[in-house]
Order: structure tokens, then C-alpha cells, then sequence
């Protein structure tokens, strides 16, 4: 490899990462007020970005951006405002990736309009959600003697029976993410988008599920990928001072996007917490986070990350590219960036993984 293979690899990458960054997916929130939309949105990017608690039927649609993803909450179809004649124009529905329509009781006329004019129609995934499930289930118990599992069927069979078309109606409760159908609904609904909008959906989601936590690692690889080259071209135009050939600051944000990705900063942690505040008290969430919070501040600053590298050794980085990239000048110090990184991003993950993993056990357990 040359320096101008090298550039061009450069370009490619950094043109990749471009293209993710600048990307979102855009997700319409249909329901009457009192359905739970704000506490789902929520619930989905594990982190609260809507206002919980007004009773007040939203009049305009209003936007709640997070990592990537737009949730618009819209505002009702069908009245003075907002007519069903004009309503899909007016809103510019056909720009939307995808639509979750919400109730907590019964569906409406214009939550069958929509559904049958977005998904039959212009063939746009539309996610039926019966959210408040856990007050159905002990409403059910309390006043018909119900199972949850006989619950379940009946409300299913029941919102089925509105919308015939629907493949499948998602039961869920926005206090216990974990259970029910709500972790399937973030797969389903990632699995519905292609390309860089995937992979959005995929970062910006909860970690609700142990194939939650498997995709992600999949759309970590490539912000470790991309950071690597990143570190490769600092490597051509080397970092005054900085004794590896590795920009700490490429690493600190690589590090910071992961974190975000697998839920595990600060604001998220606060989120889980009032979500599930089962896990408050127990040994093993209290030594849980700890860990967490000192994984976020080790990796947090320059000097540790440093550490950290010099402790990796450059020799190994060295012996590992010899055989792709010529011993020589600013080729080598842009490989031993390039694989350091990539070697410090691998073993990162493998950390936030096991964390992840021992976080939705915890969640798990407490629900």
C-alpha cells in the first residue's frame, strides 16, 4: 500500500461516517392523548427526550430527535385542523420511514385510515402498538377472573379484528421494557429499515433485548472501523507531542458513541433506573454501576486513554502491519494508528458488551 491508496481509503471512510452521521430515520407516532406516545418514545431510545404527563391532545406535530432517530408525535386526524381529506399531504407523510400507531383501549376510524393508506397503500411499515398492557392484564384479572395469558389473546384477537391486514399487533408496557412484545417491536421496526437508516435505528434503540445488544455490536464495529482509519490519517499529519501514533481524541469520541450506543452513559442509567426502580438497593446493580461509571471516566480523558495505549504497546501494532504496510515514514506511523485502534476498539467493545449483557440480566430480574 502507497500513500495513495492509502488516501483514497481515507476518503472512502471518512465519506461512510459522513453519510451515517447526517442520516435519520424518521418515525411517526399516531395515537389519542392518554395512549402512553411520549413514555413510548422514551422507552424506545432508553433515555427521556418527550414530556411525560400532559393530558392536552397535541395540536402541531412535534419533533424529538435522539441519536439519530426523529420521533414526530402528530397531532389527530380528522379534525378542524387537521382534516383526513388533506391530512397525509398537509403533514408530509410520504417523507416518514415508518409510522407506530398507539392505543392504550380501542382503535379508531382514523387510526384505520391511517394505517390502511400508509402501510396497504404506500407500502410504509406501520407498527400497531396496545400499550398500557400490564394495567389491561390486572384490570382483567381483577374484574373477568382473566389469565394474563387469556389477556393477552383477547385484546390481540380484539385489535386484530379492527385491522385485518395487520400481520401483527404489539402488546407492550412502556414501566417494563423488557417483557411483552416491546423488545421485538424495536427489532421489528429496525428490521424494517435498509442501509445507513438500519444501522441508525439500530445505535438509537434500547438495549431491551439480548439481540439488541448483538445488533449493535455489529454498528460499533463500523465506529471502530471508521475511527481506525480516522487514527490512520492523523498518523500521516502526527499529533505534536503525542507519543503514539494514535490521536487520543479520535479514541475519546469512538469511545463516547459506543457508550451512547449500548445505553450506557449517565442519562441512561437515570432513565433504567426510574423505568425499573426494582434494581435500586440490590448489590448487584449498586457494583454494576459503579463499574459502569468508572469505565465512562477512565475513558473519558486524554491522559487515560494514553495510558491505555502505552500499556497496548506499539510493538505489537508494528509486528501486526509489517506485512501489509511498508517499514518506511508516514505509511508506518498511519498503520500503527490505524491497528492500535482498531486493536483498543475491539477490546472495548468486548467490555461494554459484557456490561450490557450484565445490565439487562439485572433489568431482567427486577421486572
Amino acid at each position: 500500500m502507497n500513500s495513495d491508496s492509502l488516501d483514497t481509503l481515507i476518503k472512502e471512510a471518512k465519506k461512510k461516517q459522513e453519510e451515517y452521521n447526517s442520516v435519520e430515520v424518521k418515525c411517526g407516532i399516531i395515537g389519542m392523548s392518554g395512549s402512553g406516545k411520549s413514555s413510548l418514545i422514551n422507552s424506545i431510545a432508553g433515555e427521556k427526550i418527550a414530556p411525560v404527563g400532559s393530558t392536552e391532545q397535541t395540536m402541531e406535530a412535534q419533533s424529538f430527535h435522539h441519536a439519530g432517530i426523529e420521533f414526530v408525535d402528530l397531532p389527530g386526524c380528522g379534525t378542524e385542523r387537521w382534516p383526513q381529506s388533506t391530512y397525509i399531504r398537509d403533514l408530509r407523510l410520504e417523507s416518514y420511514d415508518c409510522f407506530i400507531i398507539v392505543t392504550h383501549n380501542r382503535l379508531y376510524e382514523s387510526d384505520l385510515f391511517l394505517y390502511t393508506e400508509m402501510s396497504t397503500i404506500r407500502k410504509k411499515p406501520c407498527f400497531i402498538v396496545r400499550n398500557k398492557i400490564d394495567i389491561a392484564i390486572q384490570d382483567e384479572s381483577h374484574d373477568n377472573n382473566l389469565s394474563e395469558e387469556e389477556t393477552l389473546i383477547k385484546i390481540r384477537n380484539n385489535i386484530k379484528s379492527g385491522i385485518p391486514s395487520a400481520k401483527k399487533v404489539y402488546l407492550t408496557s412502556t414501566r417494563h421494557p423488557t417483557k411483552w412484545d416491546f423488545p421485538s417491536l424495536l427489532e421489528d421496526i429496525a428490521s424494517s429499515q435498509h442501509g445507513i437508516k438500519q444501522d441508525k435505528f439500530i445505535a438509537g434503540m434500547a438495549a431491551w433485548s439480548k439481540k439488541a445488544i448483538d445488533k449493535k455490536r455489529t454498528v460499533a464495529e463500523k465506529i471502530v472501523g471508521w475511527s481506525a482509519v480516522a487514527s490512520a490519517a492523523n498518523g500521516l499529519n502526527p499529533i505534536p507531542g503525542l507519543d503514539v501514533s494514535v490521536d487520543a481524541g479520535v479514541l475519546i469520541n469512538m469511545v463516547s458513541q459506543i457508550n451512547r450506543i449500548y445505553g450506557l452513559t449517565e442519562e441512561q442509567l437515570a432513565y433504567i433506573e426510574k423505568t425499573t426502580p426494582g434494581i435500586i438497593g440490590t448489590p448487584e446493580y449498586a457494583g454494576l454501576k459503579q463499574g459502569i461509571l468508572k469505565l465512562i471516566a477512565k475513558y473519558a480523558a486524554t491522559e487515560g486513554v494514553i495510558l491505555i495505549l502505552k500499556r497496548m504497546g506499539a510493538k505489537v501494532a508494528v509486528k501486526n502491519i509489517s506485512k501489509y504496510i511498508p517499514i518506511i515514514g508516514q505509511i508506518t506511523s498511519a498503520g500503527i494508528g490505524y491497528f492500535m485502534t482498531l486493536s483498543f476498539g475491539e477490546s472495548y467493545l468486548d467490555e461494554v458488551e459484557d456490561k450490557a449483557n450484565a445490565l439487562l440480566d439485572e433489568l431482567v430480574a427486577a421486572a
